[in-house]
């Protein structure tokens, strides 16, 4: 009986040891998962951290780019639909280094005559890779003397000499010219180029052409009036919704200068 007594202690003893042995090893592993998990979560944790710090970082430097670009561009004080009106489609000027700036006008038109101190300042303002192209408009026949008086005295290299004096006869002299022979009389006695070349020249296939690209132009372009200005075949300033001429003078040049930032 006491041998059998103690051979149940025994027993006891050694179940109530694994029991312990089993719970010391779960509470080790649990231990040891508890840890895993903590620094898991802690590699996570700085992981969110990173990105976070990195995607403010894009954030910012994205930011300070587009105030950069602000700053270096004067904002636009000119709206489309507003200021000025978008040809669609535009005209093409063929110049694909440069921004042409087409003055529509005539020599007969009061307007023309006085915008022309605005246009010479425009001219001096342009920017380089950017120029001025005048188009004399035939609006009815009585225009055409005066679109061939034009091309003539390009072709003749007196344009500096005889466009604004040509405004000054017509409006402040109230001189008459009925006829481009007219005008080449006036030519020779005011600027000493021959009479007959004159008129030849302005009689020529040459000139013809260049007034019968100007028609197309006009009714490529819509224009209806002078004085008009046309930027690289694209817009013309809304002249009712420009509150003076230097307006005129400075939508076009915002738009000059947006066309050649588009170019670069």
């Amino acid at each position: 009986m006491k041998k059998l007594t103690l051979l149940l202690s025994v027993m006891l003893f050694w179940g109530c040891s694994q029991a312990s042995d089993q719970e010391a090893a779960k509470s080790a592993v649990k231990a040891q998962s508890d840890a895993i998990q903590a620094e898991a979560k802690e590699e996570i944790a700085k992981t969110i951290d990173q990105a976070k710090a990195t995607a403010e970082e894009k954030v910012m430097d994205e930011a300070k780019s587009a105030m950069a670009k602000v700053v270096e561009q004067p904002k636009s004080n000119f709206q489309a639909g507003i200021h000025y009106r978008v040809i669609n489609p535009a005209y093409n000027t063929g110049a694909e280094d440069e921004v042409i700036v087409y003055e529509f006008f005539g020599y007969t038109c009061p307007h023309c005559a006085s915008f022309e101190p605005f246009m010479k300042k425009l001219q001096a303002e342009l920017p380089e890779n950017s120029k001025l192209v005048r188009v004399p408009v035939v609006f009815g026949r009585q225009w055409e003397p005066f679109a061939q008086a034009y091309y003539t005295f390009e072709a003749m290299d007196i344009v500096d000499k005889a466009h604004e004096p040509m405004f000054e006869a017509i409006h402040q002299h109230r001189k008459q010219f009925r006829s481009i022979e007219d005008i080449a009389a006036w030519a020779a006695s005011s600027f000493g180029v021959d009479e007959d070349k004159f008129l030849s020249t302005a009689k020529s296939f040459m000139v013809d052409g260049q007034v019968r690209k100007g028609m197309q132009m006009v009714k490529a372009m819509g224009v209806n009036s002078t004085p008009t200005l046309v930027t690289n075949g694209k817009f013309v300033p809304n002249n009712k919704a420009l509150r003076t001429r230097n307006d005129v003078l400075e939508v076009t040049k915002q738009l000059v200068n947006e066309e050649l930032a588009a170019m670069e």
